[in-house]
């Protein structure tokens, strides 16, 4: 389902979002959803008449399973490289979990399975990728991020989420590592002007005041 100029949601994928940009030098995903889904993505790239191997580069907006889980197939099949923020790419990596929560996600990471992955790329704030520019939000996890578009298209991972209304929602505090600055990094989001908001999580959201 094409969300916005250049970009679609890929239809099917549990839990989470996982959106494919159409840039310049080739197609780019933002995260991956849940294992099992790197079918829906090729399909999806197939369907737009481009051939897999033109995906350059999948791009997490955090280490958490739901949005990951798919990006170690995604990767064999394509050749594309994995990036994420140099704080989260650790974990992504196989290294230890937080402490806060480590109990539970450690049983989620073995329950779905997860196939840790070297990172090609290691991304800060301010960075550039597939003509997205990578604005750190940190609180939900430390390396979340989200991607931001010159014509206001924001994908915000968790840092903003959506209801199936289109209405933005507050990140989910409770599943934060840092619950203040998760709600720092969702006001400085906010005060973006953004024409789109295409969340981790829920419905594309459009925020009051933004361009567009």
């Amino acid at each position: 389902m094409q969300v916005a100029e250049g970009i679609y949601k890929v239809e099917g994928v549990r839990i989470s979002n996982a959106y494919l940009v159409v840039a310049d030098e080739g197609l780019l995903l933002v995260d991956s959803g849940m294992g099992r889904h790197a079918g829906r993505i090729m399909r999806l790239i197939e369907s737009l008449g481009r051939r897999r191997e033109e995906l350059r580069c999948v791009v997490l907006t955090h280490w958490h399973i739901d949005h990951l889980g798919s990006a170690a197939e995604v990767k064999r099949l394509t050749g594309a490289q994995v990036a994420i923020h140099e704080l989260d790419a650790p974990i992504l990596a196989g290294g230890e979990l937080p402490k806060k929560g480590r109990r539970a996600m450690g049983l989620v990471f073995r329950l779905f399975r997860f196939r840790p992955i070297e990172p090609d790329l290691r991304l800060h704030d301010g960075d550039t990728i597939g003509g997205l520019r990578v604005f750190h939000v940190p609180g939900h996890t430390d390396g979340s991020i989200a991607l931001l578009r010159d014509d206001g298209v924001a994908f915000t991972g968790d840092a903003l989420l959506g209801d199936r209304h289109g209405q933005v929602k507050p990140p989910d505090l409770r599943l934060s590592i840092d619950p203040e600055r998760a709600t720092a990094s969702a006001e400085k989001l906010r005060a973006l002007p953004l024409s789109l908001v295409l969340p981790g999580h829920g419905a594309p959201a459009r925020l009051p005041g933004g361009a567009g």
